[in-house]
């Protein structure tokens, strides 16, 4: 499984040099490229699961063509030898996150089976049928069921997160050690450092991620990368990073459909003189066909599952196909996930009356109860020690000019986020961790850059912060793995399957067997002339 892993890491940066040479972006960093890896990966896997399932050998020859796009073009990449160690480094460490004895919670409810699914059949129409989890299909999915591979099987579904949070740090530390940055607006490599602390620290277990921290993690860097961009001087080099900002922007739509409202933030760049040139350049070139059609199959397959563009924005919903769900099921799914999030309901009670409860600022009080002095309560502690460290680790009494830093678009921006998240649902895992976040740390990199440093001071103080982080994230995630081992009975070192622990035998097996065929058969669906078969369970 270790060795895939690195496998699959090095084809990704061989198909991130192949998206940077069609689209003309060329960096210095590696994560830069594995990102890039990822979203030409995923687009690969919306368009063939139309027609083919993505079997094990299907699925190694993927991996291997990315694996030549190395050799190819890794010589024309400048400045990439000095990425080969903290790439090691970095990936190395990810091996015990993705060593796990249990998943998201949501895993085997839909995450899993999707997945799986894939593997088996050609994507089918009418898949929102299943259960709710199948109506709004995550990129992370379908890159998963590319992870379906000789030996191992099934085994490696789980490790998008982690190439995502691995190539996520190579890309935060080469924007923390870059001295064009730091000369220019060293506010970048402050604001980098601590958003690195921040989710090496606050996103250390897998089990949390799913698909929604992947995509905080990607904002960050979208948002980090905004402000440098509005700021800085107009050059070629600002004009690659535009175009890997704008493809991530639109990616992480494809994770999540609540990501599509990151979107509007790129028409901030025509209000600034040293970016509008550049970004309305962008308009018909072919980084935006590309983004268009990463944002092209997310609505796509959401359509075929659930009769939604985006699901479940009823107005965008039509009930008038033969797999769309009715108005009336979206609106109850839409009442359920406010509820949810406003702490009406949990797993041991339903407040009675749902509709009252979500109006206004009825649900306040007990959200206040039940979810603030509770999981918000414990955030706010942790980040405002964070914050606390960091300020004493750069904290000095000599003193630059501040720097006049145009970033009151970008805050704006993130606080309007902030209320819709707040008012439409204020969970943590739903956009509230990176968006609290963000209104701290970048008024606080802001007044970090004011301390004197010299490039090779603030370096060796970020070494030793990094250092301490990851060692941190291998001690977290040490301790998780005893603790699995020890409430589960369960080693992942020893016992590589999954196995029976109790509860219900029968749902259990369902999907350790990958949706036998011996299930009920329901009507097919015709799919591009294909019979693809629909089993439905249940109730």
């Amino acid at each position: 499984m270790y060795l895939y892993f690195f496998f699959i890491s090095f084809s990704l940066v061989g198909y991130g040099f192949l998206v940077g040479k069609l689209l003309n972006i060329k960096s210095s960093s590696i994560g830069i490229y594995g990102i890039l890896g990822i979203t030409f990966a995923c687009s690969f896997s919306f368009l063939s699961s139309i027609f083919f399932s993505h079997g094990i050998f299907f699925n190694l020859f993927f991996w291997i063509v990315g694996l030549i796009f190395i050799f190819i073009f890794s010589k024309k990449v400048p400045d990439l030898k000095k990425e080969i160690i903290p790439f090691f480094i970095v990936f190395f460490i990810l091996i015990i996150f993705i060593t796990v004895g249990k998943n998201h919670d949501d895993f085997p409810y839909y995450h899993f089976p999707y997945t799986v699914f894939l593997t088996e059949f050609s994507h089918p129409i009418g898949f929102g049928q299943f259960n709710n989890g199948f109506r709004s299909p995550s990129s992370i999915f379908f890159l998963s069921s590319m992870f379906h591979l000789p030996v191992v099987g099934v085994y490696l579904f789980h490790i998008s997160s982690a190439l995502i949070l691995g190539f996520s740090n190579l890309v935060l530390i080469n924007f923390i050690l870059n001295k064009k940055f730091f000369d220019e607006s060293r506010y970048i490599n402050f604001l980098s450092l601590i958003s690195f602390v921040f989710i090496n620290i606050f996103f250390y277990r897998l089990a949390e991620h799913g698909t929604d921290r992947s995509g905080m993690i990607l904002t960050i860097i979208c948002l980090i990368l905004f402000i440098y961009l509005i700021n800085c001087k107009q050059n070629y080099e600002n004009l690659y990073l535009m175009k890997f900002l704008i493809i991530i922007i639109c990616f992480v739509a494809t994770i999540k459909p609540f990501y599509l409202i990151n979107l509007p933030i790129l028409f901030l760049f025509l209000f600034y003189q040293n970016t509008i040139d550049f970004f309305l350049k962008l308009f018909f070139s072919k980084t935006f066909f590309y983004c268009i059609i990463l944002l092209i199959f997310t609505i796509f397959f959401t359509f075929i599952n659930s009769g939604c563009l985006v699901y479940p924005a009823t107005f965008l919903c039509f009930e008038n196909f033969s797999w769309s769900l009715s108005n009336e099921e979206i609106d109850k799914v839409n009442i359920w996930f406010e509820l949810w999030s406003k702490g009406g309901a949990n797993p041991n009670y339903i407040v009675e009356n749902r509709l009252d409860y979500i109006a206004n600022f009825n649900w306040l009080a007990n959200w206040l109860d039940i979810y603030f002095f509770n999981k918000v309560s414990d955030y706010l502690a942790g980040l405002f020690f964070l914050i606390f460290i960091i300020f004493l680790s750069f904290y000095k009494k000599e003193k630059n000019k501040l720097y006049d830093v145009r970033f009151i678009s970008v805050y704006f921006f993130i606080f309007l986020l902030f209320c819709e998240w707040f008012l439409k649902h204020p969970s943590l895992r739903y956009g509230g961790y990176h968006l609290i976040a963000l209104m701290v740390f970048i008024p606080l990199s802001i007044y970090l850059s004011k301390f004197k440093f010299i490039f090779k001071d603030f370096t060796n103080r970020a070494f030793l912060i990094i250092t301490v982080t990851l060692l941190i994230f291998i001690l977290r995630n040490g301790i998780r793995l005893n603790d699995e081992f020890m409430k589960y009975n369960y080693n992942p070192l020893i016992n590589t399957n999954y196995k029976f622990i109790g509860g219900d035998k029968n749902f259990y097996l369902r999907y350790n067997n990958h949706f036998k065929k011996f299930e009920t058969e329901y009507p097919w669906f015709n799919f591009l002339g294909k019979k693809i078969y629909i089993t439905i369970l249940n109730n």
